[in-house]
């Protein structure tokens, strides 16, 4: 992407996600379920942990009103910084001997809680910042580049905490990695004041008007990316929590070793990622997406035959699972980034973008909270059907699948554009509830 297409200083977007990556994938990821595994949290209470994150997006609703008085860039930098204090204060817990592994695990819990509040207030900036600081052009390459920098921070993440986090674990390597993810949070905050602002009164004063929330809703292309965003969290929103919990129950499966297995699926994004944009530009979104979910049924399907007993752990479809769901991953997320940037009108942008972040994130922490439970549920019932072997975990990825061939028919009914007279009708509707 050439500098005539962006402005001065947009590359600091990149190194900003490259940092944030490394933090988050760590005090997000596989190290913090494995640590909250080795002081006895349930699979509800790792469900939890994975769901605090969406769920707590949802506060860019209310946020989204604000977004004019304050300005986006101060906006993100406010809730990046106070976000970080309790990275911090993660990074401590394993260090409290006096404490017992439940007190542990509520102290975990109650700190990630805020964390994750911070975090859902400052992302109702962080899009609509974008969508306005990168021509719609460029968006695809732009994208693409950018979940490499992302990708690329999250295997740095895993491939640290991999060395870090070898044989017995003990608490003071866990705290390590921990305090890795806040200096890595630290470094991405320098980088967030080096991105342009974007002084738009307009835009940002369109988000303070009284908002015709239904309308939104139901405005076709945006309906039509909900319904398919939503069908793909509840299959997808939890996989990467629960297999980490499934590899981990292996036998010759220590953390080391699923920590090094996760590396793969961001090796597999690595891999796609610089051919994703030019795919956009030449097939669309709606056929990368398709091509993506197959890849992704492919992936679900290679979790079961391994949880069912019809291939070994020792095989190479553990690899291929893992490196195979990064691509689909990186396909995917670009693609659905790219449609929503393009089907959502101007008038009202911020309120359309909160709305999408909100539902569909609200989905992605149920989706990890309703697996756990009903993993905690299931339990030990074990039977087994010729080759078959059913339990919690197969059981779960036989569903996951079901639900991969019913996001795959919502494809079609995708668009690629805002809808003709879009804006217009929007924009009525925004004249009527003032």
């Amino acid at each position: 992407m050439s500098s005539k297409t962006c402005p001065a200083g947009s590359f600091n977007i990149h190194w900003f996600n490259l940092m944030n990556a490394v933090s988050f994938q760590i005090i997000l990821g596989a190290p913090l379920i494995l640590y909250a595994k080795s002081i006895g949290a349930s699979s509800t209470i790792i469900g939890v942990l994975a769901a605090f994150t969406p769920i707590m997006t949802m506060l860019q609703w209310p946020a989204a009103k604000y977004l004019h008085v304050y300005g986006y860039k101060r906006f993100v930098l406010t809730g990046w910084s106070l976000r970080l204090v309790f990275v911090f204060v993660v990074s401590l817990v394993p260090l409290l001997g006096f404490l017992d592994s439940a007190s542990k695990l509520v102290l975990l819990v109650l700190s990630l809680f805020v964390f994750n509040t911070l975090r859902g207030i400052a992302s109702a900036a962080w899009m609509p910042w974008i969508a306005l600081l990168i021509p719609e052009e460029a968006r695809a390459r732009f994208l693409s580049r950018d979940q490499i920098f992302m990708y690329g921070g999250s295997l740095l993440a895993l491939l640290v905490s991999a060395l870090m986090i070898g044989g017995e674990v003990s608490v003071y390597e866990f705290s390590l990695v921990f305090l890795l993810s806040g200096l890595a949070g630290g470094v991405a905050l320098y980088f967030i004041k080096k991105i342009p602002d974007v002084h738009a009164p307009e835009a940002m004063e369109k988000s303070a008007v009284a908002v015709p929330w239904r309308t939104i809703f139901f405005y076709p292309p945006f309906f039509a990316l909900l319904l398919f965003n939503m069908l793909f969290v509840f299959e997808v929103g939890s996989l990467g929590v629960f297999t980490v919990q499934y590899l981990r129950d292996l036998p010759g499966f220590n953390d080391s070793v699923v920590l090094y297995l996760s590396c793969l699926s961001f090796v597999g994004s690595l891999l796609v990622l610089p051919f994703v944009g030019r795919l956009l530009d030449r097939f669309g979104n709606k056929v990368v997406l398709f091509v993506s979910l197959l890849l992704f049924g492919s992936v679900i399907l290679g979790w079961f035959c391994l949880a069912a007993g019809l291939v070994s752990p020792k095989s190479g479809v553990v690899f291929m699972v893992n490196l195979l769901g990064g691509i689909a991953g990186a396909g995917f997320n670009v693609a659905n980034s790219r449609m929503a940037f393009a089907v959502m009108p101007q008038m009202g942008r911020d309120h359309f973008f909160a709305l999408f972040s909100v539902i569909t994130s609200l989905g992605l922490g149920a989706s990890p909270v309703l697996w756990g439970i009903s993993l905690d549920y299931i339990g030990a019932f074990e039977v087994v059907t010729g080759a078959f072997h059913w339990h919690r975990h197969s059981i779960y990825f036989a569903v996951l699948f079901g639900l991969n061939i019913l996001t795959l028919l919502q494809v079609r009914r995708l668009h690629e554009r805002v809808a003709e007279n879009g804006d217009a009708q929007v924009a009525d509707s925004f004249k009527e509830a003032v």
